[in-house]
């Protein structure tokens, strides 16, 4: 008798076990849901697509800002050109001028001639003639090229003023860029505060949940344990017996492949070596790059010369249109534009393969490798690559 009750014991610990067992694996696997935390997780999905619109508007911001710094930059360049020209037609005026008073004071060497002076040295009315002739011409002709080269020095002059201008005002169209890119970035950052603040507030909602389902799963335990006791004890008594049942309860650039080249692995090779380096406006130098900035210093170290901002680069190389993703191979340039759109490019990242991409993201965050497909997948910008 001892050894049939003990048996029944045995039976009743294994059916309690079970039932622990099986609330526990419910508390730890199940995700939990409520109407508020539906309402939450709604919100940050909601939060998650500005957000996602801010970033694409920052990158969009940021192109323009380097376009206009390529541009500035430019304007430089051609008021250094100005300036030499300047210099170049100073100097031709003081030739001019020294050749005028030479050419003067090699035939008079006082550096002035006097109608008598000229009367008194010749020998002939028709020698007077000559020689009052050949001084008019002579007078003429180089009056005349210093006349030219004042000319020409002073519509240098105004070129330079121009180009001055120029400068100046795309000084203050830069400042304005600058100003409209940390104004998106600062709406960017407060939505990423708040959407931290959303999603702790979810994880507080989900961990209270949990809690609550982990306490009713053990009461539900504890329950159950009380009744198979009292079965067991029943079945040891002899007042119950009898078997069991179980019950079982998814732009206008051309696609040509055969144009397609290798690939550029060495540049992939190359720019993971800046993984970390901080995003930096208009930075195109290891202490800081934006994300044309780091593809073209990237490639001009494997002897490919690229221009300097992401939609100058679009035209570059080998087009791969946004549906063959398949034909992509490490080191081809990758190309995100606003609103999908290949005319507005405004973000560009170096394939490395598997998917990845690498990329100098935005202010605040530094060069690092990000998953292409997901941001096909997320935002539906990816306007195709080029093979330079």
């Amino acid at each position: 008798m001892r050894i049939v009750d003990g048996r029944r014991w045995l039976c009743a610990a294994r059916v309690t076990l079970a039932l622990l067992l099986s609330f526990g694996a419910t508390s730890a696997f199940a995700t939990p849901v409520t109407p508020e935390i539906e309402a939450k997780r709604e919100e940050a999905r909601a939060v998650q697509a500005q957000i996602e619109e801010l970033a694409a508007l920052v990158e969009l911001r940021g192109e323009e800002y380097a376009q206009i710094n390529v541009a500035l930059e430019q304007t430089r360049l051609d008021i250094a050109e100005a300036r030499r020209a300047l210099e170049s037609a100073e100097r031709q005026l003081s030739d001019a001028q020294a050749r005028l008073e030479g050419r003067v004071d090699s035939i008079y060497r006082n550096g002035s001639v006097h109608i008598f002076q000229v009367l008194l040295e010749t020998h002939s009315f028709t020698d007077f003639i000559t020689r009052v002739e050949w001084l008019r011409r002579i007078g003429e002709s180089d009056a005349a090229l210093v006349v030219n080269v004042q000319h020409a020095r002073d519509r240098v002059i105004e070129a330079e003023a121009a180009l001055t201008r120029r400068g100046e005002e795309q000084q203050v169209l830069r400042a304005q860029a600058a100003s409209k890119l940390a104004e998106v970035e600062a709406a960017l950052d407060r939505e990423e505060a708040y959407l931290a603040g959303v999603n702790s507030e979810i994880a507080a909602l989900v961990a209270a949940e949990e809690e609550r389902l982990r306490r009713e799963a053990e009461e539900r335990a504890r329950q159950s344990a009380i009744d198979a006791a009292r079965r067991a004890a029943e079945l040891a008594a002899g007042s119950a017996g009898g078997g069991s049942r179980r019950t079982a309860v998814a732009n206008d650039r051309v696609f040509d492949s055969a144009a397609l080249g290798p690939g550029n692995p060495a540049a992939v090779q190359i720019g993971m070596g800046y993984l970390g380096v901080p995003y930096v406006w208009g930075g195109s130098t290891p202490a800081g790059f934006d994300c044309s900035g780091l593809v073209q210093y990237v490639f001009r170290q494997i002897g490919v010369s690229l221009p300097r901002t992401s939609r100058q680069q679009f035209r570059v190389g080998a087009y791969i249109p946004p549906d063959r993703v398949d034909l992509l191979l490490p080191g081809d340039l990758v190309f995100f534009g606003f609103g999908g759109d290949p005319d507005q490019v405004h973000h560009v990242g170096i394939y490395v393969g598997g998917g990845d991409y690498l990329h100098a993201p935005r202010r605040g965050q530094p060069v690092r490798v990000d998953s292409l497909t997901s941001r096909i997948e997320r935002r539906g910008d990816y306007v195709g690559a080029t093979r330079p």
